[in-house]
């Protein structure tokens, strides 16, 4: 591996860190909370929050490889499907997100109102 592709790799990665620093942070916080349901979902949602940064990570490096390897042909063959995996993991994202905002949301519903003074 030459060191242009991993430094363009490591610029990948470093773009991701900030998220998935924070999404880990948050893994910490969910998993010191009481079991239950709110907890599984929003468990769920960090997964695939994580799952959708990574693979996100995953589609970013094929291109860069191939065109580090002098394979454009199969770089401008693969974007219709590149395309689409990135179409699918917004999806993914999307879901995580709506599922840690209906936790959020639950958990602080829940909550038992301060008293009125």
């Amino acid at each position: 591996m030459n060191l242009d592709l991993l430094l363009s790799l490591l610029g990948m990665a470093a773009v991701r860190l900030p998220l998935l620093i924070a999404l880990g942070i948050s893994l910490v916080w969910v998993v010191d909370t009481p079991r239950g349901a709110i907890r599984s979902v929003a468990l769920w949602a960090l997964a695939l929050l994580a799952l959708g940064t990574l693979a996100g990570l995953v589609l970013n490096i094929v291109p860069t490889y191939l065109v580090q390897q002098g394979n454009y042909g199969n770089v401008q063959m693969l974007s219709w499907w590149l395309r689409g995996g990135h179409f699918a993991l917004s999806l993914v994202n999307a879901l995580g997100m709506v599922l840690l905002v209906w936790a959020m949301t639950r958990a602080l519903r829940n909550r038992s109102a301060p008293p009125v003074p």
